[in-house]
């Protein structure tokens, strides 16, 4: 088992501002893309990426009252996927953020279509903490 963090409340809810804020830019910056590989897209997948990583993290902690904390993100997923009803869904549109992780955030440019998808699955797990009122 990886490590994993104690989450109290306002972790939780610090968590959560974090996932919304992150999502917000991702919102923004797909919406000025074009539709070839951009550093625009990058950014805003990359945005994604992370907007899950901590509503995952928020999700996690206000239902099994902690998180999944180090390098590798496979945990995060794994504990995500314990989540009584949404939990499998939502670590799978984890899972694929996590996939391009690397490749969002260092490798080349990915297009405007790549970045919207990442927005929707990362507004999938925004979505469940819109559900849990976080």
């Amino acid at each position: 088992m990886g490590r994993r963090v104690t989450m109290t409340r306002a972790d939780v809810k610090a968590r959560a501002r974090t996932a919304r804020e992150f999502h917000q830019v991702a919102l923004e910056r797909v919406e000025l893309a074009g539709p070839g590989p951009s550093e625009v897209a990058q950014v805003a997948a990359s945005n994604a990426v992370h907007a899950a990583i901590a509503a995952a993290d928020a999700i996690c902690g206000i239902t099994l009252g902690e998180h999944a904390s180090g390098s590798d993100h496979r945990e995060a997923v794994n504990l995500l996927r314990t989540v009584p009803g949404e939990g499998t869904r939502l670590a799978a549109k984890l899972q694929r953020l996590l996939s391009r992780k690397s490749s969002f955030t260092y490798g080349g440019f990915c297009t405007r279509d790549e970045a919207e998808q990442a927005t929707k699955d990362a507004a999938a797990l925004i979505d469940e903490l819109d559900r849990r009122s976080l």
